[in-house]
């Protein structure tokens, strides 16, 4: 979520400082891991940490840090169950706070906004996730922390991957209205201009199928969705996808359309080889958004195992 989030940094910064919260390091069972990040400010906060007692004390260390006007700190969050412990899952967190206003600041977090829009990745230094002068912090609620600013270490991060959805129908619908939560730049397309009007969160590519190069051609990783209306689609489609492969292609369709549209593209039986058909993962899904849930659940499973 880090494309949304800096987004959304940007735009608070014109009104008041934030703090933002990283996980910097995680040990054993804890509910997020490193390069997990949320907004805390006084117009409230974005994004999560991990909820619970744990994400009270990071809120609570970046309110101090803000009534004290200060730049940097670190929490430590135990969740060994140990007495004072903020949790019984077993493991331990390292958040950085880093408090974000002014002039340089916000020129910095543009920086960093307009790189992931763009579809490239960033390196965020130790002076952006907390590595600044060491600092205690002593609201009531928590123990005082510090920690030494060269134990922290960078953190590249990437912007969204693309879903491109080929297919304006019921389910390409319901696949757009759910992805859109789940940080995906999301694009649609469809022959017919007058079926995306509802597509209202997507980029929308409206004409033949030439024009999915456009999708195509960014640095994100690309994750394609075929939910065509028709045969003929699938092939056309698929004849556009496969002369630049993105990193994931899927398709709807039962055993014997799928086998059909393979054998229609003889010339690019390599780069199907990688065709996921059908699509999404079997939960014995009917309904468009059931489907969709299908569907959105093989892409998360593929971008939580990439190593970026």
């Amino acid at each position: 979520m880090n494309e949304r989030l800096f987004a959304r940094l940007q735009v608070r910064l014109a009104t008041e400082p934030v703090v933002l919260a990283s996980v910097l390091e995680t040990r054993g069972a804890t509910p997020r891991k490193g390069g997990s990040r949320m907004l805390i400010g006084a117009g409230g906060s974005e994004g999560s940490i991990g909820g619970g007692m744990a994400e009270a004390q990071v809120i609570a260390a970046a309110n101090a840090l803000l009534q004290e006007a200060g730049r940097s700190a670190v929490v430590e969050i135990d969740l060994t169950g140990r007495q004072g412990a903020a949790g019984i899952c077993g493991g331990h967190m390292r958040i950085g706070l880093r408090r974000w206003q002014g002039a340089d600041d916000r020129l910095r977090v543009a920086s960093i906004a307009e790189t992931l829009a763009i579809g490239n990745s960033f390196m965020l230094e130790r002076d952006d996730l907390g590595g600044g002068e060491p600092q205690t912090i002593e609201p009531q609620t928590i123990e005082p922390q510090t920690i030494e600013p060269q134990t922290i270490e960078p953190q590249r991060i990437w912007p969204d991957p693309r879903l491109l959805i080929v297919g304006a129908g019921h389910c390409g619908l319901a696949l757009h209205d759910l992805a859109n939560t789940l940080d995906f730049d999301v694009w649609v397309h469809d022959e017919r201009s007058d079926e995306l009007a509802k597509f209202d969160r997507a980029t929308r590519l409206s004409g033949p199928f030439d024009l999915l190069r456009d999708a195509l051609d960014t640095p994100r990783e690309v994750f394609a969705v075929l939910l065509n209306r028709d045969f003929r689609c699938d092939v056309d489609a698929l004849r556009t996808l496969c002369q630049r492969p993105p990193r994931y292609i899927g398709m709807m369709g039962s055993a014997r359309r799928i086998g059909e549209v393979r054998a229609a593209l003889p010339e690019h039986a390599a780069a199907l080889a990688a065709l996921r058909a059908p699509v999404g993962l079997d939960i014995g899904a009917q309904t468009p958004h059931e489907i969709a849930i299908s569907i959105l659940a093989e892409l998360i499973q593929l971008r939580s195992a990439s190593d970026r």
